[in-house]
């Protein structure tokens, strides 16, 4: 893959911007990290439901846009119920975990019935497609869910903490630049030439390399998690970021279509930017949660 300079210039001008967007809404508050993601997930959703349309199916656009909607809300709330509670209350207790709970219990439920409404809700279609419902529920797990699991991961009880996203954040950057730039200069075997042609397993390599390099200097920006923990999600971010990756160029080569958006120039669509956070969050989420991390 060679190294073309305008197309470097076109995307580190876009990313610069995105960049500063990204950060400042992130680390700045709950409410601007909340708003930012909110925005993202309705773009994710509708550039999602484009792709699928193009593969001759029509999803539960609606459904999806409500799921999100309640799912969002639903944290704001319990949010602000937590909030309340300590402007009374100094300090963590019980009352958090039992708030949290009810959240958790809440998001399972609507998760839980929600292939059963799709079901129900093709039913009364004219044109039934399995398709249809398959669609609407890969739109829930592949855009709903990881940005209800960021949410989870930055602010579980009253405090807000975002150290842990922009974690992720730095690692999915880095995987990104590192495996373009080695790829591009010491590229030669490819890593799976039928889905994605420019990757290397060079590229690759690098940009994993160099995440965990990084992961030692996020350790000290953000002591919170010890060194072995970062380390470990920088790992996680870097395999399935690039899994995601691979996936996203799967769906976007069976709908023909080369970005999955024009948002941003250089980098396509928010599917284009986000799909190796979507894809990652899930898997660090579970360790998160295994190690006792959350």
């Amino acid at each position: 893959m060679a190294f073309n300079v305008k197309t470097f210039y076109t995307r580190a001008t876009t990313a610069l911007v995105f960049v500063a967007l990204l950060l400042g809404c992130v680390w700045y508050n709950y409410y601007s990290f909340v708003a930012f993601f909110t925005i993202v997930g309705f773009i994710g959703l509708n550039e999602f439901f484009k792709l699928s349309e193009k593969l001759d199916s029509r999803p539960h656009k609606v459904l999806g846009y409500i799921l999100f909607i309640l799912a969002m809300g639903l944290h704001v709330v319990f949010t602000y119920k937590m909030k309340l509670h300590h402007e009374n209350y100094d300090g963590y207790n019980e009352y958090d975990d039992e708030i949290f709970y009810s959240y958790s219990k809440m998001i399972m439920i609507f998760f839980l019935l929600t292939p059963f409404v799709l079901l129900i809700i093709e039913l009364f279609r004219i044109k039934q497609k399995f398709s249809n419902i398959a669609y609407t529920l890969i739109s829930i797990a592949y855009v709903i869910l990881p940005i209800v699991l960021l949410t989870l991961i930055c602010h579980k009880t009253n405090t807000f903490d975002p150290n842990k996203v922009l974690g992720m954040i730095f690692f999915v950057w880095i995987n990104d630049t590192g495996a373009y730039l080695v790829g591009s200069f010491f590229g030669k075997h490819k890593l799976f030439e039928r889905i994605s042609p420019n990757k290397t397993w060079e590229g690759t390599l690098g940009g994993i390399a160099l995440c965990i390099a990084l992961s030692f200097v996020v350790a000290q920006m953000f002591p919170q998690l010890p060194q072995v923990h970062w380390v470990a999600i920088s790992i996680i971010v870097a395999v399935f970021g690039n899994l995601g990756d691979l996936v996203e160029s799967m769906l976007k080569r069976m709908a023909g279509v080369k970005d999955s958006g024009s948002l941003m120039p250089g980098h396509g669509g928010v599917l284009d930017r986000f799909d190796s956070l979507f894809f990652a969050t899930p898997f660090v989420f579970c360790y998160l949660a295994l190690m006792g991390l959350l």
